[in-house]
């Protein structure tokens, strides 16, 4: 679903599908590729490293002219590979994946409902290397004023005005802060598409089924934020000066609703003069409690155990982190009482893992990758790095 989001004077389109070339195409290989995907809008973009076209059916109401592609201007903008969520609403997020000459993925330009946003990031989680950014319309805003290069155009590749014209859905505009305004066109495809659309039509109808649907066991995982939202709260709290009053961090520790740092006196500081916290009964030591204004709940998005665990291990493997992980437990059925009826009996629980990751390296710059089911439940400072203790949560 491709949409337009306005920032600042410039109207953006987000959702396009696109293909890359060894050369610039020229109208005949785009006009081939536009029937193939059932499009009649592209931009052609030009990249430092590679050359792509993005395509979209065309958006009712909106004159390619005045329009750009959002994708195309900020691919070339961050450290590849990189992978971008950015919040347009409270039910619109935009989702961007570039990596590999700054190429923008097929299907890396998603624009839609967390939802889709998931499952857009789900598609391309087996790659482990991601430098992920985070943001709203203000950070977009803030990202295309630092871009030198000129924005891509979009045009329309349909001469024939007589054609089938698209069906749109009613518009939604929303005031932002940080931009004037946007509005987001829906639209159908064409009814030459028949296929194409009742395909998206049977996704859609799974993804509401799967809304309502209870799950059939329950799971802590629903009730413990995710490992980077988790590790990015931590982080935030502990950045402290090394050394307050001449007393100098000895610990640090987080738990999933609050931080620890640990003061340890040294020679010239006394007891009057000290970080805040609980002063140890000898006077060397100040414990320091930081709350962690984080969300303890979060999406279920466990998938089977083995391939969660398959993910993990390759993302620690890559990055040269050491992994514990535990055997699976919660593989027995629960007990039936003597004469209890066997059918009505609980769900087993769920299957999971402990986990224990040491790292070597610090942790607050380091990005999680998105693995689903994974839940850090303490984060501890060692004597050569970091452990990231949890839990692997699968179905």
């Amino acid at each position: 679903m491709a949409g337009v989001i306005q920032l600042g004077k410039r109207r953006w389109v987000a959702g396009m599908t696109w293909a890359s070339y060894e050369d610039k195409p020229n109208k005949v290989e785009l006009r081939e590729d536009a029937q193939r995907l059932n499009s009649t809008w592209t931009a052609v973009r030009i990249g430092e490293d590679c050359i792509q076209s993005g395509f979209c059916s065309a958006i009712e109401g909106e004159k390619v002219g005045k329009l750009y592609s959002l994708a195309a201007m900020l691919a070339d903008s961050r450290k590849q590979p990189w992978l971008g969520t950015f919040k347009i609403a409270d039910d619109l997020w935009w989702y961007v994946a570039v990596r590999d000459g700054h190429a923008i993925l097929p299907d890396g330009d998603v624009l839609g409902g967390q939802e889709e946003i998931y499952a857009a990031r789900d598609r391309h989680s087996g790659y482990t290397d991601w430098n992920y950014v985070d943001g709203d319309l203000e950070l977009l805003e803030t990202l295309i004023k630092d871009v030198d290069d000129g924005p891509t155009r979009i045009s329309s590749l349909d001469g024939n005005p007589h054609l089938p014209k698209i069906l749109a859905g009613a518009a939604i505009g929303l005031l932002a802060a940080g931009a004037t305004g946007w509005w987001l066109h829906q639209q159908h495809e064409q009814e030459a598409a028949k296929q194409r659309a009742a395909m998206a039509r049977m996704r859609e109808q799974l993804a509401h089924a799967n809304l309502n649907e209870k799950p059939i066991t329950s799971t802590p995982a629903t009730s413990m934020p995710v490992a980077a939202e988790f590790l990015r709260s931590c982080g935030d709290a502990v950045t402290l000066p090394i050394s307050q009053y001449g007393w100098l961090i000895d610990g640090v520790s987080c738990a999933v609703d609050h931080a620890t740092v640990m003061w340890a006196r040294k020679d010239g500081a006394t007891v009057e003069f000290r970080p805040e916290g609980q002063l140890s009964d000898d006077g060397e030591k100040v414990t320091q409690t930081i709350s962690l204004s984080l969300d303890q709940h979060s999406k279920d998005d466990r998938i089977q155990l083995n391939e969660a665990a398959k993910r993990l291990r390759e993302w620690t493997q890559a990055a040269g982190f050491k992994l514990d992980l535990k055997p699976p437990t919660n593989d027995k059925k629960p007990m039936t009482l003597p004469g209890a009826d066997a059918t009505a009996a609980p769900p087993p629980p769920p299957p999971e893992q402990s986990v224990s990751i040491s790292i070597n390296i610090s942790i607050f710059d380091l990005e999680i990758p998105d693995i689903p089911g994974l839940r850090l439940s303490t984060i501890n400072m060692t004597a050569t790095g970091w452990e990231l203790i949890g839990a692997l949560y699968g179905r």
